[in-house]
């Protein structure tokens, strides 16, 4: 039976199934091709693991061009940019760029350059 039989079948034998419900039957998964970097800067904390400082962050992009990294005790308000395949940021005005290639992994989304993993972004 198509979803779209199973849909109409099911609409009709029970009309007050919430929309949210018919929804996630036939819609497929948010940001499935959406780029990693907009993935990122969805305005919500991740946790960041820098792996040479084995230290952990808090990490919030915003869909403009901002944010903030926080290790708890200082933060600071980088700006970023996507690219094809990663993200570029720039820590505070006047600092270099560093653009990073982003992939998603099995413990959440890596930043790397040059091959060698940078930080990882778990929620």
């Amino acid at each position: 039976m198509s979803v779209a039989r199973l849909l109409r079948t099911c609409f009709i034998r029970a009309p007050l199934i919430p929309f949210a419900m018919l929804a996630a039957l036939s819609a497929e998964p948010a940001g499935a091709d959406e780029p990693l970097a907009k993935v990122i800067a969805d305005g919500k904390p991740w946790e960041m693991f820098v792996v040479k400082r084995r230290a952990s962050n808090i990490l919030v992009f915003r869909p403009d061009g901002g944010g903030a990294i926080s290790d708890g005790l200082a933060s600071i308000h980088p700006t970023w940019r996507a690219v094809l395949g990663g993200i570029c940021v720039r820590p505070k005005p006047g600092d270099a760029e560093r653009c990073l290639d982003l992939a998603r992994t099995k413990d959440g989304i890596a930043a790397s350059q040059n091959g060698r993993t940078v930080w990882v972004l778990k929620r």
